[in-house]
């Protein structure tokens, strides 16, 4: 019971957090850097594919229409078909093309600080490098799936439903391009335990996400033709791929302890705070909990009595259930700071007579209320 209850209050976090940091709107953001860096990202991809083989750049074209919606596979074989003349580009054209396509990457590592409520300094250096880590992950991820997708394609008479292994390939291919990605962007110390589920829930993400965007196009291929079309269908595609990849990100922030759940965090201090006591206690108890807060904090005790305005009216509904308690503590340099976080739920016509301060750090929801104290020595 215990666990369940854990689970879905971990899974109230992660909806919170969703909402809260804006990830939508980072999303769009990555979207336009992504479809920005499309081209220097093919071109790129093509210089590096002339100077291994043709064999390669065959297998690169072939999985990419067979992986990616339509438009986006067949700009992939246009321009590796008949942009052979990019090949042979200036080294400062390389440059170019590397800035380009390190763009997205450095969108990536932004989105990731916020998400992870992080204010560690983070210079155009150190983006750069995780940008090229990215890169380069991406690239070995690229050259293992096309590998694998050879092998299985050259013993599939040998091995039984070796077809249906296909999709295992390409998530499995995923999970070695954003390991990396999840480990480096979000500029704070991970555990990889805690990056493993958002890079498998991205994973597995992308490859639906595929999968339900070729069945779009089947169906919709008489109505969504033309420059106009395909352009909306890519950056469609951009927005709900770093969609995932934002989502993933939440899931290992809160998982891993990363998350204040407010909205726009409270970074660095936040970022750090470890988890010391979680939890559900019923009203009475949790009266004799403030008790004990309030003698350690201030050695004074006293009786319990509701806090109200100056108009009489109380300033907090009574629960309607239990009240749920975090404990958090996290050292900072030569200090060390804690924090308790409190929720709990009131019936709408007790939270509509509560009068909300405005001096510490509260915020109302309908249907609930949300109190958060901190202290540090």
């Amino acid at each position: 019971m215990a666990d369940s209850t854990g689970a879905v209050q971990t899974l109230e976090q992660i909806v919170a957090d969703f909402g809260n940091k804006n990830v939508t709107f980072m999303a769009a953001g990555i979207a336009y850097n992504a479809f920005v860096s499309l081209a220097p990202l093919l071109l790129l991809l093509l210089f590096v594919t002339s100077v291994i083989g043709t064999e390669l750049e065959r297998r690169i074209v072939e999985l990419a229409q067979g992986a990616l919606p339509g438009p986006i596979g067949d700009t992939f074989a246009t321009v590796f078909q008949e942009g052979s003349g990019y090949a042979s580009a200036s080294v400062v054209g390389i440059v170019v093309l590397l800035w380009g396509t390190l763009k997205i990457f450095r969108g990536l590592d932004t989105a990731f600080s916020e998400i992870y409520e992080t204010e560690q300094e983070n210079s155009f250096l150190d983006q750069l490098i995780d940008g090229m880590v990215a890169l380069i992950a991406l690239v070995l991820a690229l050259v293992a799936t096309i590998g694998a997708t050879v092998l299985f394609a050259r013993f599939s008479g040998l091995v039984p439903y070796a077809g249906l292994l296909s999709p295992l390939i390409v998530v499995a291919g995923l999970v070695l391009a954003f390991t990396p990605m999840f480990y480096r962007f979000p500029d704070t110390d991970v555990e990889w335990r805690h990056v493993l589920p958002g890079v498998v829930f991205a994973a597995v993400g992308w490859a639906l996400l595929q999968s339900l965007f070729q069945v779009y196009l089947t169906f919709s291929s008489g109505t969504a033709g033309g420059v106009f079309g395909g352009v909306l269908v890519v950056v469609t595609w951009l927005y709900f791929s770093g969609l995932v990849l934002l989502t993933g990100a939440v899931i290992n922030a809160v998982l891993g302890g990363h998350s204040s759940g407010k909205a726009g965090g409270v970074g660095r201090a936040a970022a750090g705070y470890e988890t010391t006591r979680e939890d559900d206690l019923p009203p009475e108890q949790f009266g004799n909990y403030l008790l004990g807060l309030r003698s350690d904090l201030t050695d004074r005790a006293g009786a319990n009595r509701p806090t109200v305005g100056d108009d009489g009216v109380r300033r907090y509904p009574a629960p309607d259930g239990d009240v749920h308690v975090i404990e958090q503590t996290n050292r900072d340099g030569d200090t060390q700071q804690w924090a308790v976080s409190v929720r709990w739920e009131a019936p709408l016509d007790e939270t509509d007579d509560a009068v909300p301060t405005e001096t510490a750090d509260r915020r109302r929801r309908r249907g609930g209320a949300d109190d958060s104290t901190h202290a540090g020595d």
